[in-house]
């Protein structure tokens, strides 16, 4: 079944960085904030009135959960589904709405799993991290894939050792902000933001399902 995957990420301009030393490279709470509200609202028509709850996931690799800080595991008021074949992986966590799974492909199976008996609905799924998991998922071309990335304008870029994957910007137009706007489903600032001395703004890539082609190219988007 061929659906949507939201790919949320903030990466560096100059290299599409994402991560140093298992962290983030940048302190940008507005940018947080941001992913926050993105990947916990639930758009209205995605919403099925069965007598259940409805959230979002957010498909993530097993060092991407391990990376954020316990207060914080598993993101509240989200499916948190990790991507590890170490099934035991949540055991003794207080890991509620959380789940495990081998691979993505597995990851979705799950989902269709949990809309059909669950005691939740799952509408929108987002991709989170880290490096491996935004490839594999980039290599779904049965799926429309959505890329909201957050580009930073990082003066060190070169420390990170964790990159967003290259794509092909034909591949994966440049959407107009009110695109943006209509997927994440609230108004979202348009143009360069300043956050602690650091530039950024939301930018959204979509290609849309079944391209005959490979999505992922030497090309990245607004790298030098």
């Amino acid at each position: 079944m061929s659906r949507t995957l939201t790919l949320i990420a903030a990466a560096a301009a100059k290299n599409n960085g994402i991560g140093v030393n298992g962290s983030l490279p940048w302190r940008l709470p507005a940018e947080l904030a941001y992913f926050s509200r993105v990947t916990t609202t639930v758009i209205d028509d995605e919403a099925i009135s069965d007598g259940r709850p409805t959230v979002n996931a957010c498909i993530m690799g097993r060092r991407t959960w391990e990376g954020l800080p316990p207060k914080f595991r598993p993101l509240a008021g989200r499916y948190n589904i990790v991507i590890t074949r170490d099934g035991s992986l949540l055991d003794g966590a207080s890991a509620p709405l959380s789940a495990t799974q081998p691979s993505i492909a597995a990851a979705l199976a799950h989902i269709d799993e949990v809309n059909g008996s669950g005691s939740v609905r799952i509408a929108r799924v987002f991709v989170v991290g880290g490096a491996r998991i935004y490839d594999e998922a980039l290599r779904l071309t049965a799926h429309r894939i959505q890329v909201l990335l957050t580009r930073v304008e990082l003066e060190d870029a070169e420390k990170c050792d964790a990159f967003f994957p290259a794509f092909d910007v034909a591949d994966f137009p440049l959407q107009p902000h009110r695109r943006l706007e209509d997927v994440v489903g609230f108004a979202v600032p348009q143009g360069t933001q300043t956050e602690r001395g650091i530039d950024y703004q939301f930018l959204l890539y979509e290609r849309p399902a079944a391209q005959p082609h490979p999505p992922l190219a030497s090309q990245s988007p607004d790298l030098a």
